[in-house]
């Protein structure tokens, strides 16, 4: 079996996601060595596809429910949206006035 399989196996942890560069940074290899190494455990059914909180491919263990929750590839239909809540009456109120007002004067010394 190869070393690097080995380590990973040895490395990963129930309820935990990694990403290949992790592992990459960890075992001083490069990115798409350790993306050879996880697609032959995948394969093996022993490793399986998650994606993490920062949206990355990540890695867990098979049988393993990661603790963050992190849905499967396939699930990942989330979209950000702005508050729907605005204050009108906070600090800046009034201040599309003074906008008004300046452009006014501004225009009038243009002339």
């Amino acid at each position: 079996m190869d070393p690097l399989i080995e380590s990973l196996m040895l490395k990963m942890r129930h309820n935990r996601v990694y990403t290949a560069v992790t592992f990459a940074r960890l075992f001083g290899v490069s990115e798409k060595a350790v993306e050879a190494a996880l697609a032959t455990l995948i394969a093996s059914g022993k490793v399986r596809t998650c994606i993490n909180a920062r949206r990355d491919v990540g890695y867990c263990l098979s049988g393993a429910t990661p603790i963050s929750g992190a849905p499967l590839l396939a699930d990942a239909t989330t979209v950000a949206t702005p508050p729907l809540t605005r204050r009108v009456d906070g600090a800046l109120a009034g201040y599309d006035r003074q906008l008004d007002a300046h452009r006014s004067l501004a225009m009038l010394v243009r002339r």
